[in-house]
């Protein structure tokens, strides 16, 4: 009887690891949003400076924007970061990249190609 209740005992304490043990790692998706942003006051048009990225469920960061396409008004953005299912912009307009003149919000969109004109 007491072999029994041994052996019980022992069966739950293997048990327990079992039960108690992490789930599988799931691998994280990289989700990226990027495109063309451009800054327009009325037929005025200044540079975007610098472009805030918030990820709804993922790493909020500064996204990398490239030089200015044409007389300086176009610039390419891109940030990536994983399991991100929404972004929001947060873009600096004219100005310089550490004082932006006007910070203009975008509202949420999901990762891909998103071509944007802000007015501010």
């Amino acid at each position: 009887m007491r072999f029994l209740k041994l052996a019980a005992t022992a069966a739950a304490l293997v048990a327990v690891p079992a039960v108690l043990a992490a789930p599988a790692a799931q691998a994280l998706t990289p989700r990226t949003v990027f495109g063309t942003v451009t800054c327009k006051q009325g037929p005025r048009s200044a540079p975007p400076v610098a472009v805030w990225v918030v990820a709804e469920k993922g790493e909020s960061g500064w996204a990398e924007l490239d030089d200015p396409i044409g007389p300086g008004s176009v610039r390419e953005y891109r940030y990536t970061t994983y399991d991100a299912e929404r972004f929001r912009l947060v873009v600096g307009c004219g100005g310089t990249d550490k004082q932006a003149e006007q910070a203009v919000a975008t509202g949420w969109m999901k990762s891909g190609r998103h071509n944007l004109t802000l007015n501010y």
